[in-house]
């Protein structure tokens, strides 16, 4: 029996911990779930006690899934240093981020395309490789990109679109679960709507832990093969 552990960013906000509880709730099929976050409580105390918990219940190993849209400072930086630190009683096998995953990005394109979306809107990150990473996305998907962490650039993918001809533009925000980034751009875009009367602008705040959502989870994490310890 595997066990398996979700990481995300964390928030003080009750909404993202109330999402991450309900997904561990519904993943509850596939063995022994939990999750943790990189922010905040020490992520390899989270883990070691994890582990301890799966270990008696009689998990052979742990599947670590990082819920995070970009491959910026978090994914690359932080969470590698922070697993390998963490004094776990099983073998642990860390997995790619969520945003890269071929069945994440499959129902994301799925999900812009029911919202008719024309925008992409994430946070951004400073490592500059996540930029084009983000342009191939959005390409893929069919929409514009916008970054938070690049001043204008929302403003940019909507000037874009009026210069096309049309009236209209919804933006489809590339986060998880809403939280305190999530309202700020709801402001950001309620100030744009001022600055463009004649443009029409929505927002689909934020990636939700839907049926489908968990659904997906669900497949990346059973075709897991057989984990084998950290070197």
């Amino acid at each position: 029996m595997m066990a398996y552990f979700l990481v995300s960013h964390g928030s003080p906000d009750p909404a993202p911990q109330q999402s991450m509880a309900l997904i561990c709730q519904q993943l509850a099929g596939l063995g022994i779930v939990g999750w943790g976050t990189l922010e905040g409580a020490s992520l390899p105390e989270q883990i070691r006690r994890f582990s301890q918990q799966a270990q008696s219940q009689g998990a052979e190993g742990i599947v670590i899934l990082p819920l995070f849209l970009l491959p910026g400072n978090h994914v690359v930086v932080d969470l590698p240093p922070a697993i390998a630190r963490a004094k776990s009683a099983l073998p642990i096998e860390l997995l790619p981020f969520l945003g890269g995953q071929p069945l994440f990005q499959a129902w994301l394109q799925q999900a812009i395309a029911r919202e008719s979306a024309h925008i992409l809107l994430g946070h951004g990150s400073r490592r500059p490789e996540v930029l084009p990473w983000f342009e191939r996305l959005c390409q893929t998907c069919g929409v514009h990109p916008a970054l938070l962490t690049q001043a204008g650039s929302l403003d940019h993918a909507i000037e874009v679109r009026m210069a096309q001809g049309y009236t209209s533009s919804k933006v489809y925000g590339y986060f998880l679960f809403g939280g305190k980034t999530v309202n700020q751009v709801h402001r950001q875009v309620a100030t744009l709507q001022v600055r463009y009367p004649h443009h029409s602008l929505s927002f689909v705040p934020a990636i939700q832990p839907t049926p489908s959502f968990i659904n997906v989870l669900q497949g990346i994490l059973q075709a897991v093969p057989l984990v084998e310890p950290v070197a």
